[in-house]
Parts: structure tokens; sequence; C-alpha cells
């Protein structure tokens, strides 16, 4: 019943909404069909067996049944069904489609003893009465869909589909045999075949609850299954005994007691509903409870109002026929503001969840507005928020992950993450683990938060490559400072030395010179005992000179090749690397260094060393996830280096594109003569050898 709310465009509901409201989609139809149309058919198909059986007996359903066997059977019916109703799953589908059968077998009467097992000569399905016919088919149809029953509820198992079918195969095909049997003897052998698959079908499903209940890492589910097997065997165990005390001629359990204690399965499973929230349909049950109350209690203080105003106009209106229409115009107004503010306190009691929803998603949108690493994103995602809202599990999977939720898993809600044009996966969220599903508002809330989490997403991308290059641009501008110094304290050196050889020519040269011409001009007029001194001196002086001007071509030309030393600079190189914090703490690169003391080397080698030193440390920082490695060096005839880091390694024959790192140390150890090999061994292993000069 709606009233159309003239100060307004919207109608204006009697009744509260106990549960939300979602819309359907093509996904949701599908699933509603593929729970809901198992139960419809099992109805149906009881139905028209039942109407069929009574038809063909001539009799009425007050002759063959009881007002007793009917509330049992209603009570039954009602606890299976509600289940699926409230909360549709696979499961809730079985136990409804089991209690359906089990119902309609209790509403008659059914007793072995009535069956015509001495009338040989023609099969036996000739003189079965059509409501014990009827009983048969749907205790052949209750056997198997027992053993399908525990299989799936309260915990799913192992068991395959085939071999669930297989069951009902077997049921059915023994139910056939029976009823073609033409002799006693071959009745009765099918009779106890038929009740030995009885005994099975029910011993397996006790087995099944038994191991459920004795499950010791959840005990929830093993006290929900403990008393659900105390309900049904208490309530099973005269239906299972009446076969065998009627084929002993004792008649000590009448039907009706057997209909009494299958009171216990609705009492039992309503225990283990309200108090340990069996199928997760407590709350909802509560809820409803609440919100008809509430609404049967608004609907009679709308009817009240209209009646008292209407009763109060009358007199005052001229026109009696007006007043109700009055009456009516005001308590609508009236009523509205009041059905809202009682449906909002009611929220606030009795869906405390959707106050821990909407703060949930709030400390969520909060907690990815600050996140900017991938790997806290996909925690928040998949362990944070679903343990916050009480949802079962969450999956976020990104690209390049296939776009599909976990298998076996059910979702309640997903949606794709999309920043702009691109696609980075999909995020799925499990249903709740105990309440209703979520409502249009919930998705509209979640699908906000998808969009957040999808820019958060490329906002860590951003800022990881951002980071990568930063690193990038600090090492370059270190390397170019460090070559500008070693180019500065060359020229440096250079200068220094040109210096040295312009000041030895001018001041020591030009002296040993003039000591020469000196020596030489007094031989010449000297004495001859003076003279053979003097040209000693003369010889001497020339000899000295000689050697000052080969040290003067020495000091000139070392410029041209300068010597370094390749110990300090190695050392220099690991000593930024591990002065300097990684992303995670600690220092970027820790570094052992095995090399001897003063390593003497041409510029043009040591340089070319060094430079594959630092790009191998480069590239480990980059790609290996690793923060260790280990620099050796040696000298004898060769130059010897080996990097070795411990991180994941990679594929030497498959590098992506755009990445020129070791072709360039490739090459420039070939343009020395050298040699160059990449190895894996627990890490990725770069080894090089260099040819040095042969000593002079």
């Amino acid at each position: 019943m709606h009233v159309k709310n003239v100060a307004g465009t919207k109608d204006a509901s009697l009744f509260l909404d106990p549960l939300p409201r979602t819309p359907y989609n093509s996904s949701t139809m599908k699933s509603f069909i593929r729970l809901h149309l198992p139960i419809l058919g099992t109805l149906v198909f009881q139905g028209i067996l039942l109407f069929w059986a009574v038809r063909a007996d001539g009799r009425t359903l007050p002759q063959v049944a009881s007002l007793f066997s009917l509330v049992i059977s209603i009570l039954i019916l009602i606890t299976g069904l509600l289940p699926a109703i409230v909360r549709p799953q696979e499961s809730h589908t079985i136990v409804a489609c089991f209690a359906i059968s089990f119902a309609f077998l209790l509403f008659i009467p059914f007793e072995i003893s009535d069956m015509p097992f001495a009338q040989p000569g023609a099969p036996l399905v000739q003189f079965v009465p059509p409501l014990i016919l009827s009983r048969l088919i749907n205790g052949s149809i209750l056997l198997p869909m027992a053993i399908h029953m525990s299989a799936r509820f309260p915990r799913r198992n192992s068991m395959p589909t085939r071999t669930i079918v297989g069951a009902y195969i077997f049921s059915i095909t023994l139910l056939f045999l029976f009823l073609i049997a033409s002799n006693p003897w071959q009745r009765l052998i099918m009779l106890m075949s038929t009740l030995g698959w009885f005994l099975v079908a029910i011993a397996f499903f006790f087995i099944n609850l038994l191991r459920a209940a004795r499950d010791t890492e959840n005990l929830q589910d093993a006290q929900r299954a403990r008393i659900v097997f105390f309900s049904i065997a208490v309530a099973e165990i005269p239906l299972l005994m009446r076969p065998f005390s009627i084929a002993l001629n004792l008649d000590a359990l009448p039907y009706n007691v057997v209909l009494f204690f299958q009171l216990f399965v609705p009492l039992g499973i309503s225990y283990a509903v309200l108090r340990h929230d069996l199928f997760g349909i407590d709350r909802v049950l509560r809820r409803t409870l609440a919100y008809g109350t509430v609404s049967i209690l608004l609907l009679t203080l709308y009817l009240a109002l209209t009646t008292g105003m209407t009763a109060l106009f009358a007199d005052s209106l001229t026109s009696r026929p007006i007043a109700p229409l009055v009456s009516l115009f005001i308590a609508a107004i009236l009523f509205e503001p009041t059905r809202k503010f009682v449906q909002t306190w009611l929220d606030r009691i009795l869906y405390p969840d959707r106050l821990r929803f909407q703060n949930a998603v709030q400390e969520m949108q909060n907690s990815l507005a600050r996140a900017n690493r991938r790997e806290q994103i996909i925690h928040l995602l998949n362990e944070v928020f679903p343990a916050q809202i009480g949802a079962e599990w969450g999956a976020l999977k990104l690209f390049p992950e296939p776009d599909v939720p976990p298998p076996h898993l059910t979702p309640g809600w997903n949606t794709r993450l999309i920043a702009g044009s691109v696609s980075f996966g999909g995020y799925w969220l499990g249903t709740r683990k105990a309440g209703p599903l979520y409502d249009s508002d919930e998705r509209a809330r979640l699908s906000a938060l998808g969009q957040q989490a999808a820019f958060a997403l490329a906002y860590a991308n951003a800022y990881e490559n951002l980071y990568a290059l930063n690193q990038t641009l600090e090492e370059r501008v270190k390397e170019q400072t460090q070559l500008a110094l070693a180019n500065q304290k060359s020229v440096a050196a250079y200068e220094e030395r040109q210096r040295i050889a312009r000041d030895l020519h001018d001041s020591v040269t030009q002296s040993l010179f003039g000591m020469h011409l000196m020596a030489r001009g007094l031989a010449a007029k000297s004495t001859p005992e003076m003279r053979e001194d003097l040209v000693a001196l003369e010889t001497q002086a020339r000899e000295t000179l000689r050697e000052m001007r080969l040290l003067l071509d020495q000091l000139r030309n070392a410029a041209a090749e300068e010597n370094v030393n390749l110990t300090e600079a190695v050392q220099g190189v690991c000593e930024a690397f591990a002065q300097r914090s990684g992303p995670e703490g600690g220092p970027l690169l820790s570094i052992t260094l095995e090399m001897p003391k003063g390593v003497i080397l041409q510029k043009s080698i040591a340089d070319e060393a060094l430079w594959v030193i630092r790009e191998s440390l480069q590239n480990i920082i980059k790609h290996s996830e690793s923060r260790d490695a280990k620099v050796t060096v040696q000298k004898d005839a060769m130059l010897h280096g080996t990097i070795r880091d411990f991180g994941k390694g990679f594929d030497v024959n498959n590098l992506p594109a755009g990445h020129y790192g070791l072709r360039g140390m490739r090459e420039r150890v070939l343009a020395l003569g050298g040699e160059l090999k990449i190895d894996l061994d627990e890490g990725t292993v770069v080894s090089f050898t260099l040819p040095l000069p042969a000593a002079p």
C-alpha cells in the first residue's frame, strides 16, 4: 500500500524496509535463477505428485492426512526455505530442496506393511496404491538428496559431482527394479537392497555431520554442526526404528510419535540460527521481526491519525465529503517525516554494520590518499578493508594477472580499476560473513572507492618511476661531478708538471750548461797538469745535462698518459653507494670489496674498469631486488674484476627493449681488447678481464 506524497514527487511507503534493496542486473538475474529454480521445480514436482496420488486414490487430503502432520510438514518446510530465501547460496538451495521433499514425505503416513508383497504374477507397480507409490518415489529422491546435501552442507567436501549424479541414478534404478519385480522373493531382495541403500545414505549423512562437529580449527562451525547433528539424530531415530518394529510385528512407535520427534529438527535449527548464526540469517530474522512490528505500529498510527482528523474536520467543514480528503492530505504530510525518523533510528540500532561500513570506507579512502607504494595498496584492499567491513574475502588482481575472481569463491561485488584510459585490473569482494547483501548505496560507495584505488595505483606507479628516475639522475650527477673533479685534478697535475719542467729548464739546466762551457774554456787555457781534470769535469757536466734533459722530457710527456690509483677510485664508488639511504631504510647498497692496495693503472684503462664497476652496481639497485653486492679486483699480467649480487637474476638472452647498459659495458671492454661475461649463480655475476701494457 502506498500513498501519494503531495509535498513531493516520491512515493512514501507505509512500511519500513527491513532489508537493503539490491538492483538487478544480468549476472544477478542468472544467479537468482540458478539458486531458486531448483527450489521452484521441487515444489512444483512434489505438488503435482501429491495431487495425482490423492486424485488417483479417490480420497481427499483431510482423509489421507491429519492436522498434526500438516503442522509438522509446514514447520519443516519453513525451516528449509527460509535460509534459501533470505541468504541465497548453493548449499542453502540444496537444504531447501531436501526440506521440501521431506515435508511432503511426512505429510501422508506411509507403512511398509501396506505393500502388497504376496501377489505374484505381475509387476508390483500394478498392485501399489497411488499414495504409496508417490511416497516410494519421494523416498528414492530423498536418499541421494541426503548424500548431496551432506557433500555441500555444512561445508563443501571433495566429493565430485559425477558421484552425486550416480547416487541419484542408482536410487531411481533401484526403485524401478523394485516396482517391476513380479515374484515375492524378488520383491523381498529389492526391499532389502532398498533398506541397505537407505542405511548407507543416512550413515553417510551423519558421518559428514560428525566430521564437521569435530573440527578443531573452526569452532563456530563445529558448534553449529553438533547442534544440527543432535537435533536430526533425535528426530530421525524413531523414524529409523519404525520399519524394523513393524517387521517384527511390534507397533511400539505410532506414526504420530514419529511426527512429534520431527519437531526437534526445526527447534534445533532455530536454536542454531539464533545462538550461533547458522546460515548467516540471524541478524536478518531479528531485523525483519523488529521492522515488521514497527511497520504495523506505524500503520496503526496512520489509520488512527486519519480517522481522528476525519472526525475532527467533519464537524468544522461545511462539506462533509471534503473531510476525508483533508485528513488524508494532512496525514500524508505528517507521516513521511515520522517514517524517516523511525527508519533512521532503526537503521542505527538494527544495522550497525551500515555505520561500520561507512566508517570503514572513509578510513580506507584516507589510507589510499596516503599510500604511494603498490604493495601498500594491495595490502589495504586484500587484507585490511575486507576485515573492516566484515567481508569473507577480498581479491585485487593487477595486470598482467588474469582479470578473474579467485576460483570456488562467489563475489558479492566487483569492479574494474580504470584511471583515465589505463586499466590496472579488477577488484572483488566476498559477501558479508553475517548480514544482508550490499545495497545500492553501499555499491555506489564501493564504486567510488574502487575509482580512488585506481588513481592511487596510478600515483604509486608514477611515484616509483619518479623515484627510480631520481636515483638515476643522482648517480649521473655524481658521476659527472667525479669526472669533472678528476679532470680538474688531471689539469692541475699537468700544469704543475709543466711548471716544474720550466723551472728546471730555466734554472738547473742553464746552470749545468754554463758549468759545461766553463769547464771547456778552462781546459783550453789551463796547464797540461790541470787540463786532464777539467776535461773530466766537462764530461761529467755534459752527462748531467743530458740526464736532466731526459728528466724534463719525462715530465712533459707524463701528462699525456697519467697513471691512476684504481683502488682509491673503487673504494670511493663503494662508499658512495653505502652512504646513501635506500627506500626501505638502511644503505642503498651494502658492498663487500676485495682488492689489493695501490693498484696503479693508466688512466684510460682505469676509467673503463671503474665505469664497468659503477654501471654493474647501478643495475643491481635497479633490477636485482637485492641490497648486497661483492666486488673483487685482482691484478697480475691482466686486470680481473667481478661484481656479484644475490638477487633474482634475469634472462640474458631476453633483455627488454631500451636497455643498453650491458651493451655499453661490453663495447668498452672489447675496445681495450678485453672480455666480459655474465653468469647466473644465486644471483648475477658480471666478470671482466682487461689486458695491461707491459712494464718498461
